[in-house]
């Protein structure tokens, strides 16, 4: 693990350029998710990586460690608040960590930097999708990935305690080549059960496909088993979602 990742896990703070301290929890990715992210990164040799949504670089921090440890990769973060909302503190821990040489970074909307990634011909193998948590700005975001994503890549989505990721969710696996990845969690029963009930209490007639409402972790990893020239759904295709 880097030096300034387990500083903040063990503090619970952040410091802006100015010194101040900041306490980036919850908002930021809890170690065991972002552990995970590492694992699954080097598990499947995942060279090219692209994150959504940056805050205080924690998420960032662990890819790029896991680029760095096996000596290759790539990161991109997209984030168009990281100066006015995170006070760019994100990026200072990128620095900090001596993460840079993997670190790509655009401060713009993902609706903007995802199509002129895919213009310019770029791939990538993972993604973390943390941005905008409306239904509709999610699903764009996922749009591209999708189409940046390599089959056999993996597709991360946060926060699926929000009914709008969850429905997008339900999109993908009915309408799309997508499988969803069960993965090892370290959260307790009690706190499994607390999340689904939480997500029960939201809206009781929402439908459990593929146990999404279920998922032991807010987060939910999507792996693409198919590409474009493989997608023979006719032209008005579509599953209720």
């Amino acid at each position: 693990m880097n030096q300034v990742l387990d500083k903040i896990y063990e503090t619970q703070l952040v410091e802006d350029i100015e010194g101040n301290l900041i306490n980036p929890f919850p908002t930021s990715t809890p170690y065991d998710i972002g552990t995970l992210f590492q694992q699954l990164i080097k598990q499947h040799n995942f060279n090219r990586t692209l994150e959504v949504g940056m805050a205080y670089g924690l998420s960032s921090m662990f890819i790029c460690q896991a680029h760095q440890d096996k000596g290759l990769g790539s990161h991109i973060a997209i984030d168009p608040f990281q100066s006015s909302e995170w006070k760019s503190v994100g990026l200072l821990n990128v620095n900090k960590a001596g993460l840079s040489e993997y670190f790509h970074f655009y401060e713009e909307f993902s609706y903007q930097v995802l199509p002129r990634l895919l213009n310019q011909g770029n791939k990538i193998d993972f993604a973390f999708i943390d941005g905008s948590h409306h239904f509709d700005y999610t699903l764009v975001d996922f749009f591209y990935v999708d189409k940046l994503l390599e089959v056999g890549g993996y597709v991360v989505f946060d926060d699926i305690w929000m009914p709008g990721i969850r429905k997008a969710l339900y999109y993908i696996l009915k309408n799309r080549m997508y499988e969803l990845v069960k993965n090892p969690t370290s959260s307790s029963i009690p706190k499994r059960i607390g999340r689904f009930m939480k997500r029960f209490l939201q809206n009781p007639l929402e439908t459990n496909y593929s146990g999404i409402k279920s998922l032991p972790d807010n987060i939910c990893v999507l792996k693409k088993i198919a590409d474009e020239s493989e997608d023979n759904r006719p032209w008005d295709f579509y599953r209720s979602f």
